[in-house]
């Protein structure tokens, strides 16, 4: 199947070109791609998230890690858990797509398995940019602290809050380092959407991260 057709909410996302190990070349490499431009939009299904993907500044934990679990049912709990472990499962198997560098059948294949369309499509062709400009992104960032932001009543839509650290995830162009922003070695924050439609396992439909551009620290 190729394709996700879904009805709902529209909204603009700052990041859906390029996810997870690919974040550091988006926001480092952005004079070997095609940068500037709208960004794609969204199309969310029924029940998904609604909010804009929009953070304050900073965000501190509470001083108990998993006080936040309070605010939420069970089920939405276990929501929370599938699609915090599904994203998880994705981005230790994209890392080393990215750290390839090459727009494969195989990477087009998983690209398809944890988006909707045409999400999917944005993130294969970023990969098609990255190849033709010898981009690679190797490594995955450290999590310090996961949290749910929200949960839909039906649980079928999550918000996951992070606070990571980039240290350990190198870019490169041409086999050359790529220059890091200062602020990227310092602890940032990182939002994610996933969403599960019926008759579909969790599907990721944006995050907001570093590709950004912009300074979003957090305290570890």
């Amino acid at each position: 199947m190729t394709r996700h057709d879904y009805t709902g909410h529209r909204m603009r996302r700052r990041t859906t070109t390029a996810l997870t190990a690919g974040v550091l070349a988006v926001a480092l490499v952005a004079s070997a791609c095609n940068g500037g431009g709208e960004e794609p939009e969204t199309t969310l299904p029924p029940e998904t998230i609604t909010s804009t993907p929009t953070e304050t500044p900073t965000a501190t934990p509470t001083k108990d890690p998993d006080a936040w679990r309070a605010k939420f049912k069970p089920a939405q709990l276990e929501a929370y858990d599938a699609a915090l472990q599904r994203w998880e499962e994705y981005e230790a198997r994209v890392e080393p797509i990215w750290a390839k560098g090459e727009a494969t059948p195989a990477a087009e294949k998983l690209f398809k398995e944890y988006f909707p369309h045409p999400i999917w499509q944005d993130q294969f062709k970023q990969l098609q940019t990255y190849e033709q400009v010898k981009v690679k992104t190797v490594g995955t960032p450290e999590i310090y602290w996961s949290e749910a932001k929200s949960v839909t009543k039906s649980g079928s839509g999550v918000q996951i809050r992070q606070c990571v650290d980039y240290t350990e995830v190198v870019g490169t162009q041409d086999g050359k380092p790529v220059v890091r922003y200062p602020w990227i070695e310092k602890p940032q924050l990182r939002t994610i959407y996933l969403s599960q439609p019926d008759g579909y396992d969790w599907l990721i439909f944006g995050v907001v991260d570093i590709s950004g551009g912009k300074n979003r620290p957090c305290t570890p």
